[in-house]
């Protein structure tokens, strides 16, 4: 009985060595990676340079409970520009001693997001009009010019003034151009010594980008603040929506997304950099009695 077994075994291993032979290929494969592993591990291998959970906490006055917009004047960072999505005032809230001020550049309207160039405010409506003013009037806002009809039809909330090129970038949420394609579209402008706008080009992210990194995004992408970190020339952009923060290559090729925890950002409409290139990112109120920035060093 012992030597019919250990016969049967030895037949069962020579066979084994015979197929092996035949197809080596088998005997060198790993085991098939898990794709939400390996979204994870892309992720990781992109994180940014903050600590999302770990901010500094600034809760703002009642001014500001729908605050949608956020900049600094250049080399000015104990000042921050704002905008809320209701009226039409430029606040101006100095950190360290809380105190907020404002001057009235318009009507009472949908005011989305807030940039400054070298010599210029510019503020976007939500449905694509631009307003400028001279800095030297921020507080005595008197030639207050109107841009219109220089965008698509469409809902904007990203507008981005790169001093450094001179140039603005325009970020549709939601525009009829966009229903067509996979894709969420933007728009560059020169800026002329008056403010003006002039089209420059246009530049696009890609929603199959997104969902290699973020499954839960389907078919549209819908931001609502967009900001240029200069050392590095990655765009940072939230999504009040998707509830998160995508970080792109100068090209706006998507390098990572990070979740943004609810509890923390409520609506997180504003982002931008201050001159040592800490994180600000502003939060309407939402279902909280504040409006807030948080501010993350990098």
């Amino acid at each position: 009985m012992k030597d019919s077994t250990r016969l049967i075994a030895l037949a069962l291993g020579m066979i084994s060595t015979v197929l092996l032979a035949c197809n080596p290929s088998n005997a060198n494969k790993e085991p098939a990676a898990n794709p939400t592993n390996a979204i994870a591990d892309n992720q990781q291998q992109q994180s940014i340079p903050y600590k999302l959970s770990a901010g500094e906490k600034i809760n703002l006055p009642n001014e500001l409970l729908e605050i949608s917009g956020i900049a600094f004047l250049e080399g000015q960072d104990e000042e921050i520009y704002a905008i809320q999505d209701e009226q039409g005032l430029l606040f101006k809230y100095h950190l360290p001693s809380q105190k907020l001020s404002f001057n009235p550049f318009g009507k009472d309207g949908d005011y989305e997001d807030i940039g400054i160039s070298k010599t210029h405010f510019f503020i976007l409506k939500s449905n694509g009009a631009v307003y400028s003013f001279p800095i030297t009037e921020k507080d005595n806002i008197q030639a207050i010019a109107e841009q219109k009809d220089i965008l698509p039809k469409g809902e904007y909330e990203g507008l981005f003034v790169d001093k450094a090129s001179n140039l603005a970038y325009v970020l549709c949420k939601e525009c009829r151009v966009d229903k067509k394609q996979s894709q969420t579209t933007g728009y560059i402008f020169s800026i002329d010594r008056d403010g003006k706008f002039s089209p420059k080009g246009e530049f696009a992210i890609q929603i199959d980008e997104l969902k290699k990194f973020d499954p839960k995004i389907k078919k549209t992408f819908k931001p609502s603040a967009l900001a240029k970190k200069n050392d590095s020339n990655e765009w940072y952009i939230l999504s009040s929506i998707d509830k998160v923060l995508v970080v792109t290559d100068e090209n706006f090729h998507v390098k990572s997304i990070t979740s943004l925890d609810p509890k923390l950002f409520p609506q997180p409409e504003g982002i931008n950099f201050d001159s040592k290139f800490n994180l600000y990112i502003s939060s309407e109120a939402g279902n909280q009695d504040k409006g807030i920035i948080y501010k993350f060093e990098k």
